[in-house]
């Protein structure tokens, strides 16, 4: 029997046990015991933790990946849900699950080699208890589409707001200390998801314990042991409240597999991660490809739990997979925009801006997040330093629904030549860590966290003094009734807004994106008008919150 430990000691989800019962005495459970003589019942747990259960093989196989394991769960008010079990060494199987609702749950398995009892028609009960912990995933619930479909929200409606970051290598090149001492790190600075790869070789072809991916050539069988060390490493970032975005089941070490390779790898990866609070995408900054829509739809026949975007390299692939019905919201990169000065930093800004708003304006809506843009970099500090948090206040307030940061020496984790300008002295993942450029990722999140960003939609035509370059264009964006709008001015004196849609009476705050500092004011305005506001003196650049004045 294994059992699993969160970081404080407390158990997560404590492995069955065949000696008897662990589980309530309820008339459900007795009655079970005397219907199901093969059935395993286990102690209590809660709601959205992960949950699993251990099961023997009682056959021997070449390659225990030809094995197909199919678990079916059923629990309260006749809520049903389909999953996979996966190989995980020598004769052991495993099924791993998420609960979404307090009560009793039974599973049930199907192998395709119906002659393994161990395998074969295993069933058993969970007793789940609601939540009563204060990890905000676990509060919350797994992810899902708003209800108007242009944000993301928990299971219970929570709206989710996704700052992201981008240790791409991560998993495969940190260790277990390092990556913990990096993921209270984030934690404390706010950052929501963390965006990692499965195995690509431009990082290595081994993790940092000397472990490949891959047993023999090609995908047909995941090695057991370098994937307990990824899981734990996901597992360790749920334990700290942070979602994990896992990129590339299409292209988990080369570009690009067969199809049946790469389907066959991402029920494997599905199953082991079913338990766990991730998002999951084919592509890895991939070209439009039909391999991407046969691995999503298999992960979407796989798992009924998690939500699946395509991490594609550009608008165009993005539009193409916009219309799947597996995808639940669309991945932009609006780009990093790499190139000389003024060039390269143009390309960063207007893309942010103009290819957040070609997605969102789509029909029917789903959530746009910007996966990746502008890379703090020495590159991007010798041209203009403030372009990564700037990019994500272009992508917010042009109806993205959450924005990821990257930086030099995170994305490239472990290695020394992975940079797009080979003259930089690379920066460790400790100094990349710290880098003034995450702190202000904590004051974006700090200044969206202060109000209800997700009733705000783009209206930059209320802006009336427009900036003709791309690195000073300001945005806006307001509610449908205006009692609530921010603005955002990159590199500019004042923004002059067109005021018949807002309320005559109005609050405002000015928020420095560089510092956190804020700036308050309220006044009257003319609704026939337009009334100028005047960035506060010695700011780069600056945030605009508008409101309905109190009482009015």
């Amino acid at each position: 029997m294994r059992s699993r430990f969160n970081r404080s000691g407390a158990p997560l989800a404590e492995a069955p046990s065949r000696r008897g019962w662990a589980g309530p005495n309820t008339l459900h459970a007795i009655l079970l015991a005397f219907l199901l003589p093969q059935a395993i019942c286990q102690s209590a747990i809660s709601t959205w933790m992960r949950w699993e259960q251990p099961l023997t093989s009682t056959a021997a196989y070449a390659n225990p990946n030809t094995v197909t394991l199919k678990v079916s769960y059923r629990g309260p008010n006749e809520k049903t849900m389909n999953g996979l079990g996966f190989w995980d060494g020598s004769n052991s199987f495993r099924i791993r699950c998420l609960f979404p609702e307090p009560g009793q749950w039974t599973w049930q398995t199907t192998c395709s080699d119906t002659s393994n009892a161990g395998l074969h028609n295993q069933r058993g009960s969970v007793e789940v208890a609601a939540y009563s912990g204060s990890n905000p995933l676990c509060q919350h619930g797994n992810l899902r589409a708003g209800d108007n479909h242009r944000f993301l929200a928990h299971a219970d409606g929570t709206p989710f707001l996704w700052i992201g970051d981008t240790p791409w290598a991560a998993p495969m090149n940190s260790s277990l200390e390092d990556w913990q001492t990096y993921l209270r790190d984030r934690r404390n600075k706010l950052f929501t998801v963390l965006q990692v790869f499965c195995a690509s070789d431009w990082a290595g072809h081994k993790d940092v314990r000397g472990n490949p991916p891959f047993l023999g050539a090609g995908l047909g069988q995941p090695n057991p042991a370098y994937w307990h060390e990824y899981e734990e490493k996901v597992q360790m970032a749920n334990e700290q409240g942070l979602m994990v975005l896992v990129v590339g089941l299409m292209e988990p070490v080369k570009r690009y597999p067969d199809p049946a390779s790469a389907q066959h790898f991402a029920r494997h990866l599905v199953a082991r991660l079913m338990g766990n609070f991730v998002i999951l995408s084919p592509s890895f900054d991939s070209p439009f490809l039909e391999l991407g829509n046969a691995v999503g739809r298999t992960i979407r026949e796989s798992s009924p739990l998690h939500l699946i975007t395509q991490h594609a390299t550009d608008l165009a692939a993005a539009r193409r997979y916009y219309d799947q019905p597996y995808l639940d919201f669309c991945g932009l990169q609006s780009g990093a925009g790499w190139g000389g000065k003024p060039l390269g930093a143009d390309i960063a800004a207007r893309n942010a801006v103009e290819c957040s708003l070609a997605l969102c304006q789509r029909q029917p809506p789903k959530p746009v997040v910007n996966l990746e843009s502008r890379y703090d970099s020495e590159f991007n500090e010798r041209q203009m330093p403030r372009l990564p948090r700037s990019c994500g206040y272009w992508s917010f307030l042009s109806g993205c629904a959450g924005y990821s940061y990257g930086c030099a020496g995170l994305f490239n984790w472990g290695l020394t030549n992975a940079q797009s300008d080979p003259q930089a002295t690379l920066w460790t993942w400790r100094s990349a860590m710290n880098r003034p450029s995450s702190t202000e990722m904590k004051h974006l999140a700090e200044f969206f966290r202060g109000l209800d960003w997700w009733r705000l939609e783009p209206r930059h035509d209320l802006i009336l003094n427009q900036a003709n370059e791309p690195t000073k264009r300001m945005v806006l964006a307001k509610s449908a009734t205006g009692d609530l709008a921010v603005a955002y001015l990159p590199d500019n004196p004042a923004i002059t807004i067109e005021m018949s849609s807002f309320p005559p009476a109005i609050s405002w705050r000015w928020f420095n994106p560089a510092t956190g500092d804020a700036l308050a004011g309220q006044g009257s305005t003319d609704r026939a008008g337009q009334k100028t506001f005047e960035r506060p003196a010695g700011w780069e650049d600056a945030l605009l919150a508008l409101r309905q004045a109190p009482g009015k």
